[in-house]
Formats: structure tokens, sequence, C-alpha cells
């Protein structure tokens, strides 16, 4: 007897389950590998040693990386990791778990809001679980970075715009009130003023470009709801300043916001329209129902609905001349395209858009190419690590396709429901076996266990391997610079002391171009084995070779230690 092809998760299932159906679905995706994949470089350990650091400094103010002053981001993201590093010590599931509550938490707010707007409760599931299997969610729902709180509270502060802005009878002081202006408050101390840019630039576009209707906009409170905020950013703000003589403004706002919009920074290349293209591929497999989106929006025209629209837009907008350009900076607009998402849904064609066909389709070619690439490469390590990363990607374009026949083509049933679950349970394994290959090939991991526990006035040098996870995983203050007769130096000096020299490095860039015949075929992109002379008495020596996430490289290193 088959299995039943008849709904299963009707709408009053979905009411009462859909909470911890979701948090089933972010534990399978999110928390496998999480503890063992090693932080990359160059965010992940600055993230998550900068909150050792204050720790050790008893400080709530100011972070600090390496010994140094870390201005990049404002406090709240490191105050959240220090909880989880109190309850589960310092590792890496500590320092990233903050990420997946926020993306759990973001599932829940896309939920309820497509629910309210669908008057359906299997929307809201819908919505929920394509928020967590998008492929920008899965890449950042689970990074020890700041993104993902921010979104949240982005998230948060448009939900509670749109019911005071459109709810017909609201009294003063109520939850939304106090939602909207603590999730702008807490959302600056996330990241930034990006926190209020986007809702911000989201009003101005639906009342003058979208909607064109006027607004009750004395529901907003805005005196009172800014005081709020303001007040939250400046118990920090100010006792940073002051520390800080300034500094924290100057570097955090002048070069971190203001200066990446004018700079390119790290190296990239600007280039025009990079969201649009990113945007593909950031909300795979969902985008590929961008067209029924659309149709959707089109035909139901309404204050929400055109809301959602500017909300989407709104960080298109902010970072479409913005010259440091990262496929995430734009997840702030997300939610509203899968709240839209849930909307064409309820009207939906049981036949899958061809956009959607072909998106598949293309992406599996180019998986399949990986495959038939990773089987010529000779080096064991290497090819297993392609591999296991090729079979993550296989496996989430399964959970695209199962989720796509859920939502768009045979509903919610026992078989469908089913099948999901069987590809995300695939994906949790490949994740798990992923995180053991990184780690196994993780050069600061490996460095981290040759040094074992070390003296408080060791000395470590980097010279040509400069990656802040060394700093990380040794919890020890780091040298770093490029001169090869520095790393001589201090080896010839009395007192105890590593180094870490980078050897040689092949990077993907180089293979191209030795493809192409542009440059000798196998060749390293960077060798000094030449220079590495490095003869002192008591000196040990140990090769270490591993993969580099932060530059996509394979680097050789020279550990030298004299204690």
């Amino acid at each position: 007897m088959g299995l039943s092809t008849t709904p299963f998760w009707n709408d009053q299932r979905c009411r009462q389950h859909g909470w911890w159906v979701l948090l089933v679905l972010a534990l399978l995706l999110y928390l496998p590998g999480t503890a063992t994949i090693p932080l990359m470089d160059r965010d992940e350990p600055r993230f998550a040693h900068a909150t050792v650091e204050m720790m050790d400094r008893e400080s709530w103010t100011i972070p600090y990386f390496n010994g140094a002053y870390r201005f990049d981001k404002p406090p709240l993201t490191y105050w959240w990791m220090r909880l989880h590093y109190v309850l589960l010590g310092v590792n890496e599931l500590a320092a990233r778990l903050h990420s997946i509550v926020a993306v759990y938490l973001t599932a829940l707010v896309v939920a309820g809001m497509a629910r309210k707007l669908t008057q359906n409760a299997s929307a809201g599931l819908v919505a929920g679980a394509a928020w967590l299997t998008s492929l920008q969610s899965l890449v950042h729902g689970r990074l020890c970075v700041a993104d993902m709180p921010m979104i949240l509270l982005v998230a948060l502060a448009c939900r509670a715009l749109l019911e005071l802005l459109t709810e017909p009878t609201l009294r003063r002081w109520n939850g939304w009130f106090w939602c909207l202006w603590l999730s702008l408050g807490a959302g600056f101390l996330a990241k930034g003023p990006i926190a209020w840019f986007v809702p911000a630039l989201a009003l101005v576009l639906w009342r003058w470009v979208f909607w064109k209707k006027a607004l009750p906009w004395g529901r907003l409170q805005a005196v009172p709801g800014l005081c709020i905020a303001v007040a939250m950013v400046a118990a920090w703000g100010i006792p940073a300043l002051i520390e800080t003589n300034g500094a924290f403004w100057k570097t955090g706002m002048g070069e971190h916001v203001v200066k990446r919009g004018t700079d390119v920074f790290n190296g990239r290349k600007f280039v025009p329209g990079f969201y649009l293209l990113t945007t593909w591929l950031s909300l795979f497999p969902w985008i590929g129902f961008a067209l029924p989106v659309w149709r959707s929006l089109r035909a139901n025209w309404t204050a929400q609905t055109s809301f959602l629209a500017a909300w989407f837009l709104a960080p298109q907008l902010i970072f479409f001349f913005y010259a440091t350009q990262l496929p995430h900076y734009v997840m702030p607009g997300y939610p509203a395209f899968i709240v839209l998402l849930a909307l064409a849904w309820q009207n939906r064609r049981h036949e899958i858009p061809a956009v959607a066909k072909w998106l598949s389709l293309g992406l599996g070619i180019l998986i399949a190419g990986g495959w038939m690439f990773a089987m010529q490469i000779q080096q064991g390590s290497i090819r297993d690590l392609m591999a296991s990363a090729l079979w993550v990607l296989t496996c989430v374009l399964a959970v695209g396709g199962a989720a796509v026949c859920v939502v768009w083509k045979q509903g919610m049933t026992r078989r469908t429901i089913g099948l999901v679950y069987l590809t995300v349970v695939l994906t949790s394994l490949s994740l798990a076996l992923l995180g053991q290959q990184l780690r196994a090939t993780s050069v600061p991991v490996r460095v981290a266990e040759q040094l074992g526990t070390l003296p408080s006035d060791m000395t470590l040098h980097g010279c040509g391997y400069t990656e802040p996870s060394l700093v990380f995983y040794t919890n020890h203050l780091w040298e770093f610079t490029d001169d090869v007769n520095e790393a001589k130096r201090l080896l010839q000096q009395t007192g105890s002391v590593a180094v870490v020299v980078l050897k040689r490095e092949w990077t993907l860039d180089r293979w191209f171009k030795g493809l192409l015949g542009t440059a000798p075929k196998g060749t390293a992109a960077k060798d000094f084995t030449a220079s590495l002379q490095i003869e002192s008495a008591g000196v040990q020596s140990q090769r270490i070779e591993g993969f580099n996430v932060a530059r996509f490289s394979w680097a050789e290193v020279q550990l030298l230690i004299k204690r």
C-alpha cells in the first residue's frame, strides 16, 4: 500500500506545530559540522577571539583582536557570543551559535508575517522553510559574524513598521511600538547604521514611489521612539568613544562604513550590477519562482505587498554603487522576498516554472563538472576535500529540489514531507563529513596541535602566512610580517619562539592561468623555498600543508619551534 498523497500538514497542524517543525529543520541543517568546521579566515576568527579578549580584559565596550583595537563592528554580537562561551566554553559551536539562533528566529518572523498576510498557517510554514533552505541563509546562518543578528533585527523592525502603519486600530505604546524601536536600537548595536538605513529607505520607497498614499506616521511615535533607540546606542557608544578618544567613531564609521563605500577593500574589483547576479545564487532555489512572485505581486498590489517590494529593493539600492561588494550585503531584504513567495504560493499553478528548472539544471551541470574534475586530482587529501564539498552541494541541490516539489507541485503530503527530510538528513551527514575533512586540512588547527600548551612569554611569529585563525586556535598573540629575515633573526635570539613561514601556495587563479597557457602548469603562485634556509641550534622543524579557505588555496608552511 503506497503512502498517502492527501495533504498532511493542514492549516491547523501548521498553526500548532509549525514552530517546532522549523526548529527541527534548522537543527538538522545548521548544527552538523558547525562544531568541527574550522573558523574560516578572515572574519570568523577575528570575531571569535575578540570576544575572548574582551572577556580576558573584563571589558563590555571595546573589542580587541590580537592585542589591538578592533573597531569593525559594534558589540552586540560579541555580547551574544560571550553568553555562549560562558555556557559552552570557547569553541567553534559556541562562536557560531548566535547565527544559528538568529537564522531560526528570522524564520519565525518570516513565517508569522506570511501567516498574517495570507491568513494561512501553511503559507507561514512554507515561508519559514524557504528562508531556512535558501543558499545564502545556509551559508551565513552558521558563520561567526554579525550579519544574521542584524538581519533578524531588521526583519523585526520591518514587521513592526508594517503592523503600525497598516493595522486599522492600534493603541499607543503598544507592543509593535516597542518592537520597532528596540529592534532599531539593537540593530545598530549589531552592525551599525545599515540596520537603520534599510527600514528608512523602505519607508521612503513605499510612501513616495510604490504606494503613494498618505500613511498614519503619528503611530510610529517617532520622537519618543528615536529617543529610546538613540539611548540604547549611546549607553554603549559614549563610554566607547571616551575610552578610545573618539577612535571608535573615526575608524568604525569612517573606514568600515564610509570608506568601504568609496574604496574597494581587500583587492576586490567593482562589478556593476553585482547584486543582480549574486541574488540569483543567494536565493537559490527560490529565486527560480521570481516570475510567479512578480505576477502575484502585480495581481495583489496592496499596502502590505508594496511595502514588501520596497523592503526587498532597499538594500539593493543602498549597495548598488557601494564600492566594496559582497553577496551577503543585500541579505536584509531577502525576508521580504520569502514572504512574497508565500503569497504567490497561495495562487500557484502546479507546474514548476521553467526558470527554476533551468537554474537547477545549470547548477547540476556545474556540480557534475566539479565531480569529474575532482576525480582527476592525484593528491588524495585535496581530492577528498573537494569530494566532500561537492557532496554537500549535491545534497543542497537535492534539498532545493525536494522543497520545490513540496511547495509548488505536490503540496505538503506525507510523501513529499518525507522526501524533504530525507534530503535534509543526507545534507546533515555531508556537512559533518565536510567538517572533518576541513579540520584535517586546516593549517592553523594543525599548527596549534603541534605547539600544544604555550608558555605566556613565548613569541609567535607568522611570516607570509598571516591568517587570524592562528590567534584563535593558539589563544596567543602573534606578530605578522612578510620579511623572512625577521623570522631568522627571531630564531637566533634567546627565549622561546615559534615561527610559521609560508613556503609555497597553489591558488585557483594560478591553476586557470596554467590551463590557459599564461603560466607554467602545476607551479605554485608563491614559492619561497629558496629563501627559507634557516639554521639555528635547537630548532624543531615541521612541514604542514592544508587548505586556506580565505584564499581558496592550498598552502605549505614550515613550523619552526625553539623552546
